[in-house]
């Protein structure tokens, strides 16, 4: 079993921590211009989720907000183009079990996308606290606790 586990141990992957590029929120707004907030159809939700894809753009706090401010609902658009939620954060309790697989399948996509010859230590240390934040960990946990 893998558990999610409390203590200082430092573990380091990284990049920003879901922060949006200059060229990010201009290419939000481009798109965003195109479309009816009030009237959005499946196809436009698609067309808006995969140009936000194509340009690196991934889900989370710093695109719903910038959405937000220009009349959006990152949320329902996601819906209505048949995203699939996150998974939600463990509740309550210092140790919860996560599903491997989702760790695998969200690290795979996020470092397809980095030169990982490259990276920093800081690019590491916010990697990590992005996965920490994806699956509702403490900012001063550690990752897994393997026991047999």
């Amino acid at each position: 079993m893998i558990d999610a586990v409390s203590n200082s141990q430092n573990m380091s992957f990284g990049r920003p921590q879901n922060q949006l590029s200059l060229e990010q929120t201009d290419t939000i707004k481009a798109t965003l211009e195109q479309f009816d907030s009030q009237n959005l159809s499946e196809e436009d939700a698609k067309s808006i989720v995969e140009t936000f894809k194509e340009a690196g753009i991934k889900p989370g706090k710093a695109l719903a907000e910038q959405m937000s401010e220009l009349g959006f609902d990152a949320k329902a658009v996601g819906e209505l183009a048949g995203v699939e939620p996150p998974p939600k954060p463990p509740k309550g309790g210092e140790s919860s079990s996560i599903n491997l697989q989702q760790v695998v399948d969200f690290l795979s996509n996020t470092l397809e996308e980095l030169d990982t010859s490259n990276l920093d230590e800081e690019q590491k240390q916010a990697l990590f606290g992005e996965l920490k934040s994806e699956f509702g960990l403490k900012e001063d946990s550690n990752f897994v606790k393997i026991s047999v």
